[in-house]
């Protein structure tokens, strides 16, 4: 008999290693090039830009929660605007998750660059990326428990040596008695140019949706999970940024774009040991985005593959410990081909773009969803206001304008990026187009044979 259900089998904690892990290892990625442009404005630019993650993480609370189903953003897209939309949601989710294997794992060995110099030299750092992702998909195949569990012991390793550069470096500044000044230095410009990146700078909170159909109690643990990552994440990524423009760093992060929680270790922190035990915890979370990144791309995979909308061998679950493994290995492998070049740029600067466009069109399905299915019980609502009769959420209509001028600062940023994102839908809607042509097909053979 063939299984196609997925096990639950994941806590409160276990979403919470999932999200988390995902959602530090971007800002952890991006802070440098966030530095970069946001110079004096940083903490303002992390601060609005976790604001990305706090409004798709309240409508995947409320979905989640009266919809315990795998698959996240394509499904409820797909739910409530129809098959096209929801296959766009998920497959522009699948190029983020992509990225996300890719940078996690060639960021890692970018970071134990430091230490070991011959693993930041090509090819020898997309080698090691490749047995990084390889050894990670062996993981995942064997259980998304497991998966989880590798997740948590990484994570507690990485907040250990964050809590040590934070209390290090803020115990060199409080006896100084200076006083804070935010926004001396502040220029709309550099806002605007640092905003374009840091709203991307948070983007994961997907894992947590995308994995609600193996949680044991999805209607409570979903929205205590998203909250919980959404809280940590917000004030670690404040605390770090406040402490680079207290310590005068932000120069040295920006200039340190492949290693800037490491620079800022090494600068802040005058013991090799813990500077370098830093640098590791960072490196450890970025090996936790690639585990988060594989879990992500094979539950879109399979649940779109199920559904018919992408090729069916992308559905079919491991007999024996019911995982995805056919849409694992084929994440792992495109994600592979990613990390050949050996370029982060590319990487940094193609990521998250497709997830702030399925954030907008999440915000139109959660309007949908909470006046076509009311009677759905939901454990979690966010407010809403009545406009014509219509019940619209308020997160749906802060969402919608956010994300929509979100998109706006991109395309006036860095406009050659949207390029990638737009190849990567095109090859996408020809992939979906035979897959469901086939299907048709299959569909109508039996009875021609009558």
């Amino acid at each position: 008999m063939r299984v196609t259900w997925l096990k639950r089998d994941l806590r409160t904690i276990d979403l919470i290693a999932l999200g988390y892990s995902d959602v530090s290892s971007t800002y952890y990625f991006l802070l440098g090039i966030v530095a970069l442009y946001s110079g004096q404005s940083l903490a303002i630019t992390m601060i609005l830009g976790s604001l990305s993650m706090w409004i798709a993480g309240l409508a995947y609370a409320e979905f989640g929660s009266a919809i315990p189903r795998t698959g996240g953003a394509y499904y409820y897209v797909r739910r409530e605007l129809g098959d096209l939309m929801g296959f766009l949601a998920g497959w522009l989710l699948s190029l983020d998750q992509i990225l996300m294997i890719a940078y996690g794992a060639l960021g890692a060995v970018n970071y134990l660059g430091g230490l070991i110099p011959p693993l930041s030299m090509w090819p020898v750092n997309s080698l090691a990326a490749m047995a990084i992702i390889a050894a990670l998909m062996t993981i995942n195949i064997l259980g998304i428990k497991t998966s989880a569990r590798f997740n948590l012991a990484l994570l507690t390793i990485d907040l250990l040596g964050i809590f040590t550069l934070l209390t290090i470096g803020y115990a060199t500044i409080l006896p100084r008695g200076s006083p804070v000044v935010l926004g001396m230095h502040v220029s709309i410009n550099d806002v605007i140019r640092g905003l374009a990146y840091s709203i991307r700078g948070y983007i994961g909170i997907d894992v947590i949706a995308q994995s609600t159909g193996e949680a044991l109690t999805p209607f409570v643990s979903v929205p205590r999970a998203i909250i919980s990552v959404s809280s940590l994440s917000t004030a670690v990524a404040l605390a770090l940024s406040l402490l680079a423009l207290l310590t005068n760093s932000v120069t040295i992060i920006s200039s340190s774009i492949n290693d800037p929680i490491g620079a800022l270790a090494r600068h802040l922190i005058r013991n090799a040991a813990l500077s370098t035990y830093v640098a590791i915890s960072v490196a450890i979370v970025l090996l936790i985005a690639v585990n988060a990144g594989i879990v992500d791309f094979s539950r879109s995979m399979y649940v779109m593959g199920e559904d018919g909308l992408l090729p069916r061998v992308l559905g079919k679950v491991h007999g024996r410990y019911r995982t995805p493994y056919i849409a694992i290995v084929i994440s792992s492998v495109i994600a592979m081909l990613f990390v050949v070049p050996g370029s982060v740029e590319l990487i940094a600067g193609s990521y998250g773009i497709a997830s702030i466009i399925v954030y907008l069109m999440t915000m139109v399905s959660l309007a949908r969803f909470r006046n076509a299915e009311r009677e759905l019980v939901s454990y979690f609502r966010t407010p809403e206001v009545a406009l014509g009769g219509v019940k619209v959420p308020i997160v749906s209509l802060v969402g919608s304008i956010f994300y929509t001028t979100a998109l706006l600062f991109i395309a006036l940023v860095k406009p050659e990026y949207l390029a990638v994102v737009t190849t990567w839908v095109l090859i996408g809607l020809v992939i979906h187009m035979t897959s469901r042509f086939s299907l048709r097909n299959l569909r109508r053979s039996p009875s021609r044979q009558q």
